[in-house]
């Protein structure tokens, strides 16, 4: 049952605890990455990596789906932080090892692989704690959520790895993902049990059945709104990912601490995108969204100039910086509106595996594009500038495109939420 108050009691300790996950594996990720990224030197194993790590993601998240449609979401994120919690002791066990390099590939790849699993869960939690009304604000709140984890967690992260190393990385990670779990604890979310017919391997390709009818036929719109997505990430949000690490660490050869300030520049642009999201959720229709899509790659212009006129290193990174915050402002407000329009069209018993299947999508583009950047970084380091300038191009087309698709959409529908919907049980 969901309440008038935006910020009752579960909605709170979810957010809380979410605080305390996020910045956990904030700083873990950064970490690792940075690890990987000084010991190779190269933008190829960087981007590589980074793109197997995604692979669980990409074909357990809508498993993850029907999980969290049919087990209660709160017990799924406490074990899955408790587990997480275990994973990072034991990789500090292994901390010193000679094959500590594969061994953190594996580690990463086991990290997207709960990643899969709990997704799903805090996404389709929203709905269900929040009234329809606060449903775009609350989604802001998430955004500003990750985003508040992402710019703390790379400042003290990169902080902590240039002065430290990995070890108090570690630690401080297994602190935060075991606390987590313990708020999470108190959490109550609504749960419906759903009747059970046959096998598990055939209940999950049943559940997944009904997700892909939902979206192909009753939504097509949503579908092709998601098939942009993955495209924008395929060919622009992969080489934010792997081309300003190389930028900054590699091509302009600055520090580790720098780099993460680069990174709370980004979550500075997504906390303002949370907060401006409450401001204007009432004073522009999901129909006009599409702009923030084209502002976001206007915003990465400015760097494509300082790279052409080969400016000095703190100069670039000056640029960079800037850029970074307007880009994830713009691209983060795109990312709310999506997402409040996604939940306000699906029913509370698919909302599981939808947003499990939109994960899967949106993210299916990531592997690709940062194998992708990572080889065109390392082949074309002298000319990066065609690489920024070739993202920045498709991005605008990509939100031409959807202002097309968004433009099909019936008026007064977009805002609506779906909680007054029959709740069937589905088996």
């Amino acid at each position: 049952m969901t309440t008038k108050k935006l910020f009752n009691r579960n909605f709170t300790l979810m957010v809380i605890g979410q605080i305390i996950s996020l910045f956990g594996n904030s700083i873990l990720r950064f970490a690792l990455s940075l690890y990987i990224l000084d010991v190779t030197g190269s933008a190829t194993v960087f981007g590589t990596i980074l793109a197997l790590s995604m692979v669980p993601t990409i074909l357990l998240s809508p498993v993850g789906g029907v999980l969290a449609d049919r087990v209660n979401r709160r017990n799924i994120m406490v074990c899955l932080d408790f587990c997480t919690s275990a994973l990072c002791l034991i990789l500090f066990t292994q901390l010193g090892n000679s094959h500590i390099t594969v061994m953190i590939g594996g580690f990463m790849m086991i990290l997207a692989v709960i990643q899969s699993f709990y997704q799903p869960s805090v996404q389709s939690s929203i709905p269900v704690l929040v009234d329809g009304e606060h449903l775009l604000a609350a989604n802001g709140v998430a955004v500003q959520v990750n985003a508040l984890a992402n710019l703390i967690g790379p400042v003290l992260g990169g902080m902590l790895y240039g002065f430290f190393g990995l070890k108090v990385i570690v630690v401080v990670s297994i602190c935060a993902f075991f606390a987590s779990a313990v708020m999470e604890i108190f959490i109550h979310i609504p749960f419906k049990r759903q009747q059970r017919q046959g096998s598990a391997v055939g209940m999950v390709v049943s559940d997944l059945g009904q997700a892909v009818r939902f979206l192909g036929r009753e939504n097509p719109v949503l579908l092709k709104i998601l098939l942009v997505v993955a495209a924008i990430n395929l060919f622009f949000s992969t080489m934010i990912m792997v081309g300003f690490p190389y930028i900054v660490k590699i091509q302009l050869g600055l520090s580790s601490q720098l780099y993460g300030f680069v990174e709370g520049a980004m979550a500075v642009g997504s906390i303002g995108a949370g907060l401006a999201s409450g401001i204007i959720a009432h004073k522009l229709n999901v129909k006009k969204s599409w702009i923030f899509i084209v502002l976001g790659g206007i915003a990465i212009l400015p760097v494509v100039a300082a790279e052409i006129l080969s400016l000095p290193a703190l100069g670039i990174y000056g640029v960079l910086l800037a850029s970074s915050v307007a880009c994830m402002l713009f691209v983060s407000m795109f990312t709310i509106y999506a997402q409040a329009f996604m939940q306000s069209q699906t029913p509370n018993a698919l909302m599981g595996k939808v947003s499990a299947f939109v994960a899967a999508i949106c993210t299916c583009a990531y592997p690709l594009g940062q194998a992708l950047y990572g080889v065109l970084f390392d082949k074309f380091s002298s000319s990066l500038f065609w690489i920024v300038l070739f993202a920045v191009v498709v991005e605008m087309l990509l939100g031409i495109v959807t202002r097309f698709y968004l433009a099909k959409l019936p008026d007064g529908k977009t805002e609506e939420a779906v909680e007054n919907e029959p709740q069937e049980v589905l088996s």
